[in-house]
């Protein structure tokens, strides 16, 4: 109030007008968030159906995916997700000073607290996938194991977008994550039904799609941050770098747990 230099009182349809353009990017774009789940559902059941598999063979798989695999990974990304709620009131206090070597200081420190709980929680689950499922939802039939080892690196990307979503936020560009979000549902979408369509992958298809959906988000949002605010991940590494860093760690694992489960058998 006694910064304000101008000496202009906004109405209160202004006020609204102002909280609505702000608000309204943001609920959509956790709208798709959510409703991405929704409609992975309903086309693998449709398009599985269609092939001929059996409908409660459709309803096992899917649940082991929707109830067992996805609450686990969701675990991590909510003690993750704090850190740029937490952000974003000091970087669009940072960015609207047009201090931006500063916000960019803060994103670095939003990006590195979360990536210190994704990254040990993504490995630990994808090391512990089968043990952790089994423990946890003693009626799985194993394919929750499975999605968990191979899609334990969503938590990461996941993760990053969330961070990135909270900094485009906070410097006044909230319709860009639901804009990216939508792009990311498309390719999702057609990715989902080509699999489904030519390959026999089943509930796999789904997980791929799902990953491939937040690869996606990263890339995009990463786009926009570098557009707008000229932010360099740490290390400043190029993301396509960083994305070829994640999957050899991912398959590194895959390969590191199923030699370990074959050598038995092998000895």
């Amino acid at each position: 109030m006694r910064a304000d230099q101008t000496g202009k009182e906004d109405s209160y349809r202004e006020i609204f007008r102002v909280l609505f353009l702000i608000v309204t990017p943001i609920i959509f774009s956790s709208f798709i968030y959510n409703i991405n789940g929704y409609i992975n559902g309903v086309m693998y059941s449709e398009l599985a159906g269609r092939q001929g598999v059996n409908s409660e063979v459709v309803s096992t798989l899917y649940g082991e995916y929707s109830v067992y695999f996805l609450t686990i990974i969701n675990i991590p990304l909510t003690l993750a997700g704090a850190a740029p709620t937490s952000m974003i009131p000091e970087v669009s206090a940072l960015y609207a000073q047009h201090r931006r070597k500063a916000a960019r200081r803060k994103i670095d420190e939003a990006t590195q607290l979360s990536m210190f709980i994704s990254i040990p929680a993504a490995v630990g689950l994808a090391v512990l996938a089968y043990p952790i499922t089994r423990l946890l939802f003693p009626n799985t039939n194993g394919t929750a194991g499975t999605l968990l080892l191979i899609g334990a690196v969503t938590i990461i990307f996941n993760t990053n977008s969330n961070v990135s979503n909270g900094v485009l936020q906070g410097i006044g560009k909230a319709n860009l994550p639901m804009w990216n979000a939508a792009i990311a549902l498309v390719i999702n979408v057609g990715l989902l039904v080509a699999l489904l369509q030519l390959t026999s992958l089943g509930i796999y298809a789904v997980l791929v799609a799902t990953i491939v959906y937040s690869i996606v988000i990263c890339i995009l949002n990463d786009i926009s941050m570098k557009k707008y605010i000229h932010y360099k991940n740490h290390g400043e590494l190029p993301i396509s770098v960083r994305f070829w860093h994640l999957f050899r760690w991912e398959w590194q694992q895959v390969g590191f747990i199923i030699f370990w489960s074959l050598l038995p058998d092998l000895i």
